[in-house]
């Protein structure tokens, strides 16, 4: 017994250090990282907090893939378990036959004792009976003439009687031999049913053993599901708070990049080293991606005219004078305008958007475009998620150049411009601004004519 407690003991001790090495695998994170140091560089704390990102969310995944394992090792032991409470089951039906079987024997064995020792008592009845007749036809036998006469017998009489005795004799001897001769099949019986109680109890016996081991592999399982399911639900709390500061990092980082609208114009070398990205990634031309960028923003100088007030309408007013601007944005790109400014912890009534072209008291189309390139709400959405995962931003943002300069290149490429040549160029220009190819298009002229001179900058940059 004190054996028993000792190992049940150390069992315990040792799922505890397994579940403190556990506690230890993961490293700890402070939030004092998921923001940005005392004289620390805004690009810095960027990196940074982007390089803690990526490890979090590494992190995050070993989390995961540790709850699945832990979920596959459950059902694993789950199994085991039932296929073991049957097996206990099983061995538990077995030996409850085997002791009901075990005492119907004992029952006949009982009942074959009963009859051998009626059959000793007969015996010694018999015996008895036996005896007296003996002593009787002895005593007849040893009578001496004298006696005879001398006792009231008549010599008739001890002539009848010496037969009859010996018949009798005969008679009890045979009842002997057939007494004998049952309670040796008697005995038999007997001996084969000790044996097979004997047999069966030494079945009994192992069933008993083997159940027992069945049982001590049970508990086992049970504590290792127990465990199991205790280090599952600290995974999955790790994982919840690594998460959390991933959603940190990620606002922290949505900051930047709601600062960067308020950069408005970039320099021409900065929308260089984005176009050669961006260039990496999709095929496009650098200089025609420049070409577009010129065109729509003059490279941010002009991000928007006006803000959207309407949402159920999409009118809006100017922004430099305040007066109401119709057709700010076409109705249907507005749930789509809310979310990316939303998102990105931006007002979308006070968010700067192109506005629609007046002419001659008359306007023409709608405004609504965002940021450095321009996106419709609806467009930049097709775009966003291929932006995110070329660049590696948790939320892609229009009005981030480098964001918005990629952007366009994936439209760009959708529209056919990585083929590079004149025509396909042409096209892709001219679907950039009205959606489909037009051989007519003004602004894709524009853009074609803007491409030679910003390749001849590229070359001379690339060549010094």
């Amino acid at each position: 017994m004190f054996l028993r407690k000792i190992k049940k003991r150390n069992s315990v001790f040792s799922i505890l250090f397994l579940m403190s090495l556990f506690f230890f695998t993961f490293p700890s994170s402070s939030s004092a990282l998921v923001q940005c140091k005392q004289n620390e560089s805004q690009e810095s704390c960027r990196a940074r907090l982007l390089k803690e990102k990526a490890r979090l969310e590494d992190e995050v995944r070993k989390l995961e893939q540790g709850i699945k394992n832990e979920d596959v090792k459950q059902s694993s032991l789950s199994k085991e378990i039932s296929r073991l409470n049957s097996e206990i089951r099983k061995n538990s039906l077995a030996l409850n036959r085997k002791e009901r079987l075990i005492s119907r024997l004992r029952s006949e064995i009982s009942s074959k004792e009963e009859s051998i020792r009626e059959l000793n008592e007969k015996l010694a009845r018999e015996k008895e009976s036996l005896a007296r007749i003996l002593r009787r036809k002895y005593e007849l036998g040893d009578m001496t003439i004298l006696e005879f006469f001398l006792s009231s017998k008549s010599l008739s009489d001890f002539y009848r009687d010496v037969p009859l005795f010996t018949y009798i004799q005969k008679s009890l001897s045979s009842s002997f031999k057939e007494i004998d001769t049952l309670k040796r099949e008697i005995f038999n019986e007997k001996r084969v049913l000790e044996e097979k109680k004997e047999e069966h109890a030494n079945e009994k016996y192992k069933l008993a053993l083997e159940k027992q081991k069945v049982e001590v592999q049970k508990k086992d399982r049970d504590m290792a599901l127990k465990v199991s399911r205790s280090k599952e639900a600290t995974l999955a709390q790790l994982k919840k708070k690594r998460e959390e500061e991933i959603r940190k990092i990620r606002a922290m980082l949505i900051q930047f990049q709601r600062q960067g609208m308020n950069a408005k114009s970039i320099s021409f070398g900065d929308a260089y080293d984005y176009a050669k990205l961006a260039e990496k990634y999709t095929g496009v031309r650098a200089a025609f991606i420049l070409a577009i960028m010129q065109q729509e923003t003059g490279f941010g100088r002009n991000v928007g005219g006006c803000y959207v007030k309407n949402d159920k309408t999409g009118e809006g007013v100017y922004i430099k004078s305040g007066n109401p601007a119709k057709r700010t944005m076409m109705v249907n790109n507005i749930p789509n305008f809310k979310k990316i400014t939303s998102t990105l912890g931006m007002d979308w009534k006070k968010t700067p958007v192109s506005c629609a072209i007046y002419q001659n008291g008359k306007y023409y189309g709608y405004g609504g475009a965002m940021g450095y390139t321009q996106f419709i709400p609806n467009t930049w959405m097709s775009v966003a998620n291929r932006v995110q995962g070329y660049l590696g931003v948790p939320i892609a943002s229009p009005w981030n150049p480098r964001d918005a300069v990629t952007a366009a290149a994936v439209y760009l490429k959708d529209v056919g411009a990585a083929k590079r040549d004149y025509r396909s160029e042409f096209c892709a220009a001219s679907r950039y601004y009205s959606g489909r190819c037009s051989p007519n298009s003004r602004y894709a002229s524009s853009v074609m004519g803007r491409v030679p001179k910003i390749q001849r900058l590229i070359d001379t940059l690339e060549r010094d």
